[in-house]
């Protein structure tokens, strides 16, 4: 495998690879992704998808970035900037990458591009993630890229399945 990663701006034509992706990991993803999953059900839902998250980001509503291989390809992961409070200003990152990507580092990576492209490209003062207290793996990513553990919010979080999960506040400060 790869011993880095191109991040980018999701593109219209990703379409094809990101439907892919996401069929591959949907069991996985669908209990913490579950809009993302719910949009991506056939590759013409996924063209939509992608259109509207574009429009979104020319709006500094919404972000997504493409993780691929270095040597470009289809899309591997995504990175999201997301829920921004302008009036702090602060946003929230989400994050997820192909099972056989995961344990190279690739994801550190992409977190580390979108908090730098949030605190210099957007000017945001802090970036927070909420994270299932179960998921070590993306514990230790946020603690890697520099964030702190703000606290537990106390069943905040209800899966695509139903289940009612705490959630560990993270964030990391410009």
């Amino acid at each position: 495998m790869s011993d880095s990663v191109i991040i980018e701006p999701i593109e219209k034509d990703d379409y094809q690879g990101l439907f892919r992706l996401i069929e591959a990991e949907r069991e996985r993803l669908l209990p913490y992704f579950p809009m993302t999953c719910a949009h991506c059900s056939d590759p013409r839902a996924t063209r939509s998808y992608i259109k509207a998250m574009i429009a979104r980001a020319k709006r500094k509503e919404f972000f997504c970035f493409a993780m691929r291989d270095y040597e470009g390809g289809d899309p591997i992961g995504l990175v999201f900037l997301k829920e921004f409070d302008w009036t702090v200003p602060k946003c929230e990152t989400a994050y997820f990458i192909g099972s056989i990507y995961e344990r190279k580092g690739l994801t550190t990576l992409g977190v580390m591009w979108a908090v730098d492209h949030a605190f210099t490209q957007l000017n945001m003062e802090k970036v927070f993630a909420r994270v299932d207290p179960l998921n070590v793996a993306s514990c230790k990513v946020l603690q890697y890229c520099g964030f702190e553990l703000e606290g537990t919010l106390r069943r905040d979080y209800r899966t695509a399945d139903g289940r009612l999960l705490d959630l560990q506040l993270f964030s990391v400060l410009k």
